[in-house]
């Protein structure tokens, strides 16, 4: 009985940990709403000339699959600590 309430609890320990890791990256990397970008675009300017051009450089911008996939995990492994487990007892003769 103390190992699958344990399994339980951990379940939903990780789902929570899970969520909060997944919601906090995507904040921590400043709350794209958009998709996932690969690379951003800053403007610089010519000192010679004064035009502006833009400048492309790969970067990760977590969009907003990064907390929907991390509350999807989380909902499946709390999910999974709710279903039923055998019971033992029963199954002896």
């Amino acid at each position: 009985m103390k190992t699958t309430a344990r399994f339980t609890r951990g379940l939903r320990i990780a789902a929570l940990v899970l969520f909060v890791a997944g919601i906090g990256l995507w904040a921590a990397a400043g709350a794209h709403v958009g998709w996932t970008q690969t690379s951003t675009v800053t403007l610089q300017r010519d000192e010679i000339t004064g035009i502006d051009f833009p400048v492309r450089r790969a970067a990760l911008v977590p969009g907003v699959e990064f907390p929907l996939a991390a509350t999807l995990a989380a909902a499946a492994l709390a999910g999974l600590s709710l279903l039923p487990r055998p019971n033992r007892a029963a199954a002896l003769p």
